[in-house]
């Protein structure tokens, strides 16, 4: 009996953490835009702005989520050969806050101007989807974090699954914004990053 109890408090306490993380950050919206560059330079970005809705739980220090982590990864249509079928790329970035505080806080994300003309891209891609980490601990998905295009929980495991492989060709493309030239733009409402570029 004891040994069956164990394991059944261990997957109780899990699962309580779980639901905690969920309720510390969770995505509100997601907008995309067509944005030129403040050093004026040619041509145009897109800007992928994740707006979160930031709770820290009682007692934390300060009042702040550490280490919040966000992955976006986007599907968009590109034109194939000539004369044929246009076809999906997948795209992948992420950026981890040093700490968040109670309220809403901005992280964005942008596909360079040669990408947007070569394919086309305004508004929003055909799929995209968000997932956090707070404290370690990856937060339940909501509704706003994925595009309506993947409406379901089958849909979205498709798309993560899908992306999981062809997002690797494309790594270093779409870039958080802190190695963007917009890195200084928006400063009342852009977090401070963990940086690794520099091991």
């Amino acid at each position: 009996m004891r040994a069956v109890l164990i394991p059944l408090l261990l997957g109780l306490a899990w699962g309580g953490g779980a639901t905690m993380a969920a309720a510390d950050v969770e995505v509100s919206v997601v907008r995309f835009n067509s944005v030129r560059a403040p050093n004026g330079s040619a041509g145009t970005w897109l800007e992928a702005d994740v707006a979160l809705t930031v709770k820290p739980p009682p007692g934390a220090a300060g009042q702040m989520v550490p280490r919040v982590r966000v992955a976006l990864t986007v599907a968009v249509e590109s034109p194939g050969p000539a004369g044929g079928e246009r076809r999906l790329d997948y795209y992948r970035s992420d950026a981890e806050c040093v700490a968040l505080e109670a309220g809403r806080a901005n992280v964005r994300f942008y596909l360079p101007p040669e990408l947007v003309k070569r394919d086309q891209l305004h508004g929003d891609p055909k799929y995209w989807g968000v997932e956090i980490t707070a404290a370690g601990r990856p937060a339940a998905a909501v509704r706003a974090a994925y595009a309506t295009s993947l409406a379901n929980a089958e849909q979205r495991k498709n798309f993560q699954s899908k992306a999981a492989g062809a997002a690797a060709a494309n790594d270093g493309v779409m870039l958080p914004q802190f190695l963007t030239p917009f890195s200084n733009e928006y400063p009342r409402a852009t977090p401070s990053f963990v940086r690794r570029e520099g091991r």
